[in-house]
């Protein structure tokens, strides 16, 4: 019988890359290993450099890995439901049931479906799954007991679910049962909760761990991970890292009271079998670290762009303009979003700060309760903040969608079914895209900065008006207009053509300089281009500066940077700004000051964060 290995965590804090580690030495031991990416944007094929699909590949001796594509995926899974009906239901039947299954819901179910086939697998000794950031990794889990819960309601009622009629996936109901018990089997399966010694990543942790613990799971494990050396960053002009990396190591073991492992960050990177196994021998059996001798340290880059190009990115030629900052997880996104909207209010522009990321950090980073309404915030007199609630975006959707079928004459009959459908688990996907499309529409504001979830949760987002601009064309061909499908389409047409106009919406992409981020920032650029949108900058996080007193750790680290930011160039031809490495959290306003000097090369004028700094202190 199989067990399972979850990884889980924030963004950024290493969850691939201790996925990997983890499958390579159990495989190295002997245990037929599986690793899995429920990840859109997976990075499985990036560590180990080679091409991971949508198919098991042979990776080494008792190794194999895989990729869950979203749209083989689903491409197969609508095959496999509506592929036995041709033939025998009638051409406008099939017609209409392919349309439906085209729709943002299928990309969903069609995931999470094949998800669960792996936890009813027992082709292995071991199955490894590398999901994606918390807040998708939640939704991911709470699927099986969603979906079985509204089969099982549907089945009471019309018979009918948005992805078909109960009687052909009935059966799915058991595999989902299945998936559900092996979960919650403390003996077959491990749920490794991976985090930095940070604010942000403990609490999301404790979120996800509250969470998952109220869907019955129970075997934690915890592993810490990016610990600096010490006696390294004690000589450095970092040494305020390590004095809060031990107090929140600190917190950590009172938070999360269960077996764990300290692993130190590395000097090099962890890519390529090698490398792999040289930091399974550090995390498992205490080896030297790791150090990539392929990195040439004497390139030296120094051709960042000044703030006067983000300035000229950032104009605003109408009444309104979006900035819609995405990268890979843990690159920075939030920092630097709250960073541009303190800087853009600070020179009082009236300026909204949106999170469309379920783990929604924007109040830890700006140290002030940030909730589900739009609110001023108390230390920039020009700043509003928002998060996209899930829960509260889903109520208003399906009140809204209600509302305009009473309004459209729908019958008694035909609401009790639209209400039945709205009970389905794609409602949520669809709900947080209507709350998303509703703030791009507000007129209030000058700027409307979003910080998104992780690269491909927001290719997701961004997908979703194609999509459903399809499902409304499909609703306009089946039954007359309404001014409901009258609505929907005039909005999504200039939303689209929002994010596709340069001088209504700026596209910023964050990344570390190193491979991975450089490799998924520039997968996502393809993939926006492929849609009509362009990105018009990058912005390097977390650079390192140094001097003659640098230690070695610092240097080889630096020597990486500078030899993957020449490689960033070449890549994106695009203005790449520089947000410098900090000695401590970027919580709060003061910090926020000193990001947005380094990234806009400038130092802020009295009227913008300086002021409003006094303004807060004097508050305090």
């Amino acid at each position: 019988m199989s067990k399972y290995i979850f990884f889980s965590g924030k963004g950024g804090v290493g969850k691939t890359t201790m996925a990997v580690t983890t499958a390579v030495y159990r495989a190295m031991r002997g245990e037929k290993t599986l690793i899995i990416s429920t990840d859109p944007a997976s990075n499985l094929g990036d560590i180990f450099e080679t091409v991971i699909g949508h198919v098991i590949t042979p990776i080494m001796p008792n190794l194999s890995a895989m990729d869950i594509d979203p749209d083989a995926t689903t491409e197969e899974y609508r095959e496999k439901v509506i592929g036995p009906m041709r033939g025998i239901m009638p051409d406008d039947i099939m017609k209409v049931l392919e349309e439906q299954f085209r729709s943002a819901c299928t990309v969903e179910i069609a995931a999470f479906d094949r998800f669960t086939d792996f936890l009813v697998n027992d082709e292995f000794d071991l199955i490894v799954f590398d999901t994606a950031p918390t807040g998708h990794t939640i939704r991911l889990l709470e699927l099986p007991v969603d979906w079985s819960r509204h089969i099982e309601e549907s089945a009471k009622g019309s018979g009918q679910t948005c992805i078909g009629p109960v009687s052909s996936i009935q059966g799915a109901k058991e595999k989902y049962d299945r998936a559900i018990a092996a979960m919650r089997d403390a003996s077959r399966t491990e749920f490794n909760l991976v985090l930095k010694p940070e604010k942000t990543s403990l609490a999301e942790t404790l979120r996800a761990h509250n969470e998952m613990s109220a869907l019955g799971i129970r075997n934690f494990f915890i592993i810490v991970n990016g610990i600096y050396p010490n006696d390294e960053i004690a000589r450095s002009r970092y040494a305020n890292l390590s004095v809060m990396q031990a107090r929140y190591l600190t917190a950590i073991g009172k938070a999360l009271p269960y077996p764990s492992i300290n692993v130190s960050l590395q000097s090099g990177e962890i890519k390529g079998m090698q490398a792999i196994k040289n930091f399974a021998g550090i995390v498992f059996d205490g080896k030297n670290s790791v150090v990539d001798g392929r990195i040439n340290e004497s390139i030296r880059y120094d051709n960042f762009a000044d703030g006067a190009a983000l300035d000229d990115i950032l104009q605003k030629k109408y009444d309104s303009k979006m900035v819609i900052i995405t990268g890979k997880g843990g690159v920075g996104k939030t920092v630097t979003a709250c960073a541009v909207a303190a800087s853009l209010a600070g020179d009082r522009c009236e300026t909204l700060l949106v999170t469309t990321d379920p783990a929604a950090h924007i109040g830890y980073v700006l140290d002030e309760p940030v909730g589900d309404a739009i609110a001023r915030t108390k230390s920039l007199p020009h700043l509003s903040a928002v998060r996209i609630d899930q829960k509260t975006a889903v109520e208003t959707y399906k009140e809204k969608i209600l509302a305009d079928a009473v309004r459209s004459g729908y019958s008694v009959d035909m609401l009790v079914a639209l209400t039945e459908e709205l009970e389905s688990p794609c409602t949520e996907e669809m709900a947080v895209f209507e709350e998303f499309s509703r703030l791009t529409e507000n007129g209030d504001y000058d700027y409307i900065v979003f910080d998104t979830a992780p690269t491909g949760h927001t290719l997701r987002l961004l997908e979703l008006p194609y999509d459903y601009a399809r499902q409304v064309e499909m609703m306009v061909k089946i039954k007359k207009e309404t001014d409901f499908t009258s609505d929907a389409k005039n909005k999504l047409e200039t939303l689209v053509k929002k994010l596709k106009d340069p001088d209504r919406c700026a596209f910023l992409l964050v990344i570390y300089p190193e491979y991975t981020p450089i490799n998924e920032a520039k997968r996502t650029m393809d993939d926006l281009t492929l849609a009509g949108i362009h990105v018009q900058g990058i912005i390097a996080n977390n650079v390192l500066e140094i001097d003659n007193s640098t230690p070695d750790f610092f240097r080889r680290r630096y020597g990486m940077q500078q030899h993957y930011l020449g490689i960033a160039e070449n890549t994106f031809r695009l203005p790449i700004f520089k947000i410098r490495m900090l000695d401590d959290e970027i919580i709060g306003l003061p910090m926020l000051k000193e990001v947005s000097e380094s990234l806009f090369r400038k130092e802020c004028c009295p009227e913008k964060l300086e002021y409003n700094i006094n303004i807060k202190e004097k508050m305090l």
